[in-house]
């Protein structure tokens, strides 16, 4: 006999098989014990969740001659005969391939004929949303006023794409997301029953990969029984799906947080090269558990197990809200470009840089954070012996100013304290470094080529850029730039990166000059290390008097 897919072989043939859906399954169950059946249904949710499986149970039951608490008896000779391959008296009709009009207007020459076996003759349409205008137009009557002995149940995973007037004449019902736990049971009741060994933690991680798809979760279990041969392990698991363990993805995570550029890059290069391919997703939901964690005490509402929930909430603890949220956001917002790029790696790295460094936003909540941050550290500072007290400005001469009297009035709240901070920053010198004329000239030349860079879309580039401020000369017909952070000087050196570079640096510069990323071999001077601290502080767009 031929293999049987488990998704196939273990599709709930009764509402006490059906897992995650109990406010439709106990609707429906009502239904058939008060003899209140609808003429019209429609099924809607997410792929995987039960809709044609419920379709069809429902369709059983409401021609079983002893139903059980709802269910089809499977006993009756109106169930045995509903079970055969020929019968039709209920029919699945897939709307994907016969979705015009003509098709429908057979459909509605079929309705004339009454049910062989039972009491209704059921029509299920899967995938309704595929129906053309025609087809629905030519459907609507039909679905308003069938035959007392007709049922129709619309399924579809886009309701939103059906007409007004067909949702109007049916019974809806959404199927939801099943919770990871309910899938975890489900499949250890299938393995138990087969005699597969498996590891617990192995079922957790394919329920999680499941997303809420029963379907999807039963396929991907399906997978790992054959890679594993029957024994199911969490290496195994994460392996036949390419996904990262917990302990990597909880020191790149560590890393990210802590703004270290350098280990995040070496962390998810070995991923890369190990063939992980849902490192994206992977940190999607690393970061959403740390910020339940953290927020939750109620830990159930995290994937993750106990062991990992201690070791995220150490994590959580030391970290602002926003820092999280924030890296979040990063990460959200480039799945799309990762999906359709063709350099995913590349991205995901220009991406994983952007969520290190917190101080190339400029959002105000990104400045309220570094803010908050400073004032930690200078409470550290004191509470550990360290004087610290602001600069006394000696008061000038009165004069008369126009200015002086047209002086905005006090900030009223933090937002309006930041913004007149802001402005001050733009007018005020807050730094001054003394530099020479060859100095000054590489300075801004790299402060054109960054813009070039930003014009260009070349995100990947302008991110690490703008962090280079530090040490950067002109010599002779060559601008050098140094950095510590070698995956920096590996991204700068790519041929494809290298001509970009050259191009705005000969846009900038002229045609004479080219361009060289090194390793920084000699130590920064005081003065320009106290520069790149400013920055890092409040951000590479603060303006330094030369």
């Amino acid at each position: 006999m031929a293999y049987v897919s488990l998704y196939r072989k273990f599709r709930p043939d009764s509402f006490d098989k059906v897992i995650g859906q109990d406010y439709i399954v106990r609707t429906l169950r009502n239904q058939i014990k008060n003899n209140r059946i609808g003429h019209s249904y429609l099924f809607t949710g997410t792929r995987g969740t039960g809709k044609t499986s419920c379709a069809k149970i429902f369709a059983k039951a409401v021609n079983c001659l002893n139903p059980v608490n709802g269910s089809p008896c499977h006993e009756c000779k109106v169930c045995k005969e509903l079970a055969k391959p020929g019968n039709i008296d209920i029919i699945e009709i897939d709307a994907a391939s016969n979705n015009g009009v003509e098709e429908i207007r057979q459909l509605k020459e079929n309705t004339q004929y009454r049910p062989i076996s039972g009491r209704y003759k059921v029509y299920i349409i899967d995938e309704t949303h595929m129906l053309t205008p025609s087809a629905f137009n030519a459907l609507l009557k039909t679905l308003e006023e069938p035959p007392e002995y007709i049922i129709f149940i619309l399924a579809t995973t886009e309701a939103q794409k059906l007409p007004a007037t067909i949702l109007s004449r049916c019974l809806r019902f959404d199927f939801r997301l099943v919770p990871a736990q309910e899938i975890k049971k489900f499949l250890c009741r299938i393995f138990d029953e087969m005699g597969v060994k498996y590891e617990e933690k192995a079922i957790e991680q394919i329920a999680v990969c499941g997303e809420g798809s029963v379907r999807d979760a039963i396929s991907i279990a399906d997978m790992c029984m054959s890679y594993c041969d029957n024994d199911i392990t969490l290496a195994g698991v994460l392996e036949a799906l390419g996904a990262s363990d917990f302990d990597t993805l909880h020191r790149l995570g560590q890393a990210i947080l802590a703004g270290d550029g350098g280990q995040a890059l070496t962390i998810l290069d070995k991923l890369i090269k190990d063939g992980k391919n849902t490192i994206h997703k992977d940190l999607c939901n690393y970061f959403r558990d740390l910020m339940v964690i953290k927020n939750v005490k109620d830990q159930n509402l995290s994937s993750a197990t106990p062991e990992q929930a201690d070791k995220l909430k150490a994590l959580a603890d030391n970290t602002e809200n926003y820092r999280i949220v924030r890296v979040m956001e990063i990460l959200t917002e480039a799945e799309t470009a990762l999906r359709y790029s063709t350099q995913p790696a590349i991205l995901l790295q220009a991406v994983i840089i952007k969520a290190c460094e917190l101080t190339i936003d400029q959002s105000q909540e990104a400045m309220l954070t570094r803010l908050k941050e400073l004032e930690k550290k200078v409470k550290d500072l004191a509470e550990s012996g360290i004087k610290v007290a602001a600069k006394e400005i000696q008061p000038k001469p009165a004069k008369k100013d126009k200015k002086a009297e047209t002086a905005p009035p006090p900030p009223k709240n933090i937002s309006d304290k930041l913004a007149q901070s802001a402005a001050a920053v733009e007018e005020e010198t807050i730094f001054e470094e003394n530099l020479d004329e060859d100095e000054e000239k590489a300075y801004q030349a790299w402060d054109g080529i960054i813009k070039r860079l930003m014009q260009r879309g070349e995100r990947a580039l302008y991110i690490p850029a703008a962090e280079i401020y530090d040490d950067v000369r002109i010599k002779g017909k060559t601008l050098y730039v140094n950095t510590a952070n070698n995956a920096v000087i590996k991204l700068f050196t790519q041929p494809q990166f290298m001509n970009i570079m050259k191009e705005c640096v000969k846009e900038v510069l002229g045609e004479d000059y080219g361009f060289v990323c090194e390793k920084k071999t000699e130590k920064t001077d005081q003065t320009r290390e106290g520069v790149r601290k400013l920055k890092e502080l409040f951000g590479p767009a603060l303006k330094i008097k030369k």
